[in-house]
């Protein structure tokens, strides 16, 4: 990623514009944005925060 577009990720916190998942799991944004789940097709769920 460009250094200015991860900045813009970081300062709004839209962690899943880092595609942080695997290909076919589902990202989304934990309620306060404090990281992202990532949901796997068999419905298993990868919870990753930033601290």
């Amino acid at each position: 990623l460009l250094s200015r577009e991860h900045a813009r990720i970081i300062r709004t916190k839209q962690w899943c514009d880092m595609l942080p998942c695997l290909e076919g799991e589902g990202c989304d944004l934990l309620i306060n944005r404090s990281g992202w789940t990532c949901t796997q097709p068999g419905g298993r769920i990868k919870t990753t925060t930033v601290s």
